[in-house]
């Protein structure tokens, strides 16, 4: 490493001496960006490095040291708890994984200014586009996305049938379902179904294995069935036959989403 880059990793390591990363990684970071900052902002360049690294330390004092700051930048564009929640999602999604091909926003932090600053400029601009798209949201209702989910095939036509002739009913009590889920969960589903997260990201937005986000999945995807099957029992007048042939295609509608919604090497 040249002079600068060495000061930079050796301000890193006394700023957050719990942080495990390569030198030689650092440097390449340090490349990629514009090194001017690296001198008066080397601790920030140091932390967002290990971040990308995926080190795990790293992650959970980003989250502690800069993304709680941030709540305050989105809390003065609107105070509604859920915004900022939701607000809080977004951002660290984006800078810890990224959105379309753009890659992780922290790709982007060039150190010429401190970390907390610019982490709370990309917060601000988050809230105000949520705040911007509320009309259209409101428009819209936010569970739209579970009837697409109740639209998978099942690839049985006997199923299938009996799912467009109790579409309007099927739909009704997957949505409940699922805006039943515990918040966690139900955000986990959405990340994977709507957003196209992979269980790796899903893991590394809230620090924990792939493993524990994919039992995360699988265990929403059981609470919706069980739930989507009571609450259809309990709204239909169904025969016990029908009652049967109707859990085996709410059992099959959620085999077939969960199917598309896990890898196949869950470890």
């Amino acid at each position: 490493m040249n002079e600068r880059a060495t000061q930079a990793y050796e301000a890193g390591k006394a700023a957050w001496p719990g942080v495990a990363l390569d030198p030689e990684r650092f440097a390449t970071h340090l490349e990629t960006v514009d090194p001017t900052g690296a001198s008066k902002f080397g601790s920030d360049l140091f932390l967002a490095a290990a971040c990308l690294a995926r080190e795990t330390t790293a992650l959970a004092l980003f989250d502690k040291e800069v993304l709680m700051s941030a709540r305050g930048a989105i809390g003065a564009i609107d105070a509604t708890g859920a915004l900022i929640d939701e607000a809080m999602q977004r951002l660290r999604t984006a800078m810890l994984v990224g959105e379309g091909d753009g890659g992780p926003r922290l790709l982007q932090y060039a150190g010429r200014g401190p970390l907390r600053a610019w982490v709370g400029i990309a917060a601000a601009r988050t809230a105000l586009m949520m705040r911007r798209s509320q009309k259209r949201a409101r428009e819209i209702a936010e569970d739209d996305w579970t009837g697409s989910l109740a639209m998978i095939s099942t690839n049985n036509p006997e199923l299938e049938l009996l799912k467009r002739q109790y579409a309007a009913a099927f739909s009704v009590a997957l949505r409940d379902a699922v805006g039943e889920l515990d918040p966690r969960l139900r955000t986990a589903l959405k990340m994977s179904y709507v957003d196209g997260l992979t269980i790796d990201e899903i893991g590394t937005i809230y620090v924990v294995h792939r493993a524990t986000a994919a039992r995360w999945i699988q265990k929403a995807c059981e609470e919706v069935f069980e739930r989507t099957r009571t609450l259809l029992a309990e709204r239909l007048a169904l025969t016990p036959s029908e009652l049967d042939r109707m859990n085996a295609m709410v059992r099959s509608q959620i085999d077939v989403s969960l199917s598309q919604l896990l890898p196949s090497d869950i470890d």
